[in-house]
Formats: structure tokens, sequence, C-alpha cells
């Protein structure tokens, strides 16, 4: 969302914060399987330390037309995990993909059992 359309129609200023500047920066993945990777709960999320096999997994609150983006701006390829018993694109449930560094992924919840991603260039 564009902050400044939210604001400029009269949204309360905690309300449009909510809805536009939902994003964490310099994150730390952890773990390395799903029960143990850090648990993302912005809508816009940069992951700046990755070390090798780390991942992150996305909101476990994900519903039917949420949205979650992650940049990896780590030292490493980004393990995401789906939220339990979920599956990314044609992945196996609960299966990670590798994210390149310096890459983004936007992923879109579109059922209580899959995610789909849209990888940056």
């Amino acid at each position: 969302m564009l902050g400044w359309k939210i604001f400029g129609a009269g949204a309360s200023i905690p309300l449009a914060s909510a809805l536009c500047q939902d994003t964490a920066t310099a994150l730390s993945a952890s773990g390395t399987t799903q029960g143990t990777a850090t648990e993302l709960t912005a809508a816009d999320s940069e992951i700046t330390t990755v070390a090798s096999g780390a991942g992150v997994i996305l909101s476990s609150k994900l519903a039917a037309g949420d949205c979650q983006s992650v940049f990896n701006a780590g030292a490493n390829a980004l393990k995401i995990y789906p939220t339990s018993g979920m599956k990314i694109n044609a992945l196996t449930a609960n299966s990670p993909m590798l994210l390149a560094t310096n890459t983004a992924c936007i992923f879109k919840c579109i059922s209580t059992t899959r995610v789909f991603g849209v990888l940056s260039a």
C-alpha cells in the first residue's frame, strides 16, 4: 500500500501505520528446520543475517488473501518455510524454498494449504 494515499484519505495515524508501514528490517534467520526458523510477523521483511542453512517461516496467521514479502540481504541463500501444513508453489507441504542473496519474493496465501511466491529478478 502507498501510505500517502491512506494518510491523505483521512485515516488515523495508528490505522494508516498498521496498514502501510508494517516493515521489519535487519532480521536474522535462525534454525535449520521449519520448527526452529525465525517467524516473520511483518508484511515486508528484510533478512540481513543468514548463516548457511538458516531459515525463516512465513507468519502462522496467514489467511487467504494475505501477502508477505521477503528480501534476502544476507550472505547465504535463505530457506523460507511455509506455515505448517502449507506448500509453496509446487514444493511438497512444509518444504522450504531457497531465496538467493539480494533477491526478493512476494508470497500470496491463496488457501489453507497453498502459498504462491513471485520472485524478483
